[in-house]
Formats: structure tokens, sequence, C-alpha cells
């Protein structure tokens, strides 16, 4: 589940001006923080969605099977922010996560999806 923008103000202890660069949950997002913070999430470049059974467990899904990066900009004071969803042979991945014996992640790469 997403955090709201006050839980992750809460969790930076603090830090309320800039640009923080995050990763882990592998979905492009934006999030305002407080004041003047700017959270961006580009996404993730080959691994469109997993399931996390550790605590707490859950299960992050793009749905599609791009690769995904971000391109940012600062012009004065305004950030912008570009995703990119580029198009790569996923199925050819999709069988080599197969051949592997990982069939969930064959499922993933080919949909963006876990189930």
């Amino acid at each position: 589940m997403l955090a709201h923008p006050t839980t992750i103000s809460a969790r930076l202890k603090g830090q309320s001006r800039g640009l923080l660069l995050c990763g882990h949950s592998h979905l492009p997002r934006i999030v305002r923080g407080t004041d003047e913070l700017l959270i961006v999430n580009p996404g993730s470049v080959g691994c469109p969605a997993y399931a996390d059974p550790n605590a707490p467990a859950h299960v992050s899904e793009c749905g599609s099977p791009h690769a995904r990066y971000a391109l940012l900009s600062r012009v004065m004071s305004a950030w912008t922010i570009d995703f990119i969803a580029v198009a790569y042979d996923w199925n050819a991945a999709s069988m080599r996560a197969a051949e592997n014996g990982r069939a969930d992640w064959a499922h993933a790469l080919v949909t963006g999806f876990m189930g």
C-alpha cells in the first residue's frame, strides 16, 4: 500500500526541502512532501511486479512490462519530471525466468502483475 505524503514526511524526520530520489516500490510516483520537498520514484528498469513476503508483506505491481526511468530537469526553482516507459524484449526475459523455475517472475515480466 502506498504511504500517504504526511506519513512519508514523518519518516523523513524533518527533511523538508529539496529533491529526494527513491526506489524499492518499483512504482513511478511523485509525492510532494512538507514545504518544498519533492519525492520522485522513477519506477523499475526490469522488475515491474513482485511479492515481498517479509513484514509488512506486500505486492507491488506496475501494470505493464515496460522498463521505466525518469528524467528530471530544473529550471530556476521548478522541477520538471518526465517518466519514460521503454519497450524491450520482455518475452525473452519471461522465458528466461521460466527456464530458471520462476513462473511467478515470468508472468510479472510479461504483464506487470503478479497474478
